[in-house]
């Protein structure tokens, strides 16, 4: 029997009857309101008796919960992972998909890579036919996921000499999870007044980005991106009927997450590509950061630092400026 604790921020609307469990829609108190908390969840089904919704107070709150991690995070030399899932995904299954990567990493490691995990679960609807809406709450959630994502990485690498981690902090992204991602930077932006944005992460994971393909090539998309980042690790698969599907029958461009970015050989050195094209079918052809072993191993490699060229089962494809899984 496997239990893992994931530590959650959300924006959404408590239900009202159900305090520990939230709905569709924001939070009545604005775009910007978060709610902290952790939950449970034993061989990938969330005990919703032990989901724990913290007050709404900081000191109570978010600081408290800051707090836990970074003493885990320097007692038990754990890094903390931030997860953003994508579209058509309910609360609870955005903490039980968020504890089911954790633990598929943590096997394929050999139980040597078991971080903190901490997901930021969004107000989509959990319905396949919202789309549209869920792309909605995905840009208006971009000011409370950038004002979240500064707490905390202020509250971790700061403080006392005594006090501070030392550990990595790394973010992965899931498909409509980067469109979350890209309003977070414009807002981040805004917060920094232009300057530079200072760097939060080790590593950013991209995957199945439910995003334009040119989306490195402009500062209103993830062209600023690197600035947050020590590297940046975008998969795609050209099979991810999911991202078809958004392209053809949504109205948007080319997908980021199904063939790559526009220019390749444009992308800032700290972005690296990787297409997982050969490794990936069936069920697994859109959540293959936790689905496929293929994929989910190397993602481990990356978390883990090693670099680029040296991890196993890749082959770089020069005039597609890609490594290439097989």
């Amino acid at each position: 029997m496997t239990t893992t604790t994931i530590y959650f921020s959300t924006n959404r609307k408590p239900n009202k009857s159900k305090p520990t469990d939230f709905g569709k829609g924001f939070s009545r108190t604005g775009l910007g309101d978060m709610r902290f908390g952790q939950a449970s969840v034993t061989n990938g089904k969330i005990d919703s008796k032990s989901i724990k919704v913290l007050p709404d107070d900081p000191e109570q709150g978010s600081e408290a919960l800051f707090g836990e991690l970074r003493k885990s995070m320097k007692t038990e030399q754990k890094d903390t992972l931030i997860f953003i899932h994508g579209f058509n995904v309910t609360f609870k299954e955005a903490v039980a998909s968020a504890a089911k990567m954790g633990d598929c990493y943590a096997r394929l490691s050999g139980n040597n890579y078991r971080p903190n995990i901490f997901v930021f679960s969004w107000p989509s609807d959990g319905m396949m036919t919202s789309y549209r809406n869920d792309r909605s709450d995905a840009e208006a959630t971009g000011y409370a996921f950038a004002r979240g994502l500064m707490k905390l990485a202020v509250f971790l690498h700061e403080g006392k000499p005594n006090k501070v981690c030392n550990q990595k902090i790394h973010l992965i992204a899931h498909s409509m999870g980067n469109y979350v991602l890209r309003y977070a930077l414009q807002q981040a932006a805004k917060i920094a007044n232009g300057q530079s944005l200072s760097r939060i992460f080790d590593e950013i994971i991209l995957t199945a980005a439910d995003e334009d393909s040119d989306a490195f090539e402009f500062d209103y998309k993830l062209a600023r991106l690197p600035d947050l980042g020590q590297r940046i690790t975008v998969y795609f698969n050209s099979g991810d009927l999911a991202l078809v599907v958004s392209d053809f029958t949504k109205g948007n461009s080319d997908r980021l997450g199904h063939d790559g970015p526009n220019k390749p050989h444009e992308v800032s050195a700290k972005v690296v590509l990787v297409d997982a094209s050969s490794v990936v079918w069936g069920i697994s052809e859109h959540s293959y950061h936790q689905d496929s072993d293929a994929v989910a191993r190397d993602i481990v490699s990356v978390l883990q630092g090693e670099s680029s060229e040296k991890i196993e089962q890749r082959d770089y494809v020069p005039h597609a400026n890609k490594f290439k899984l097989f």
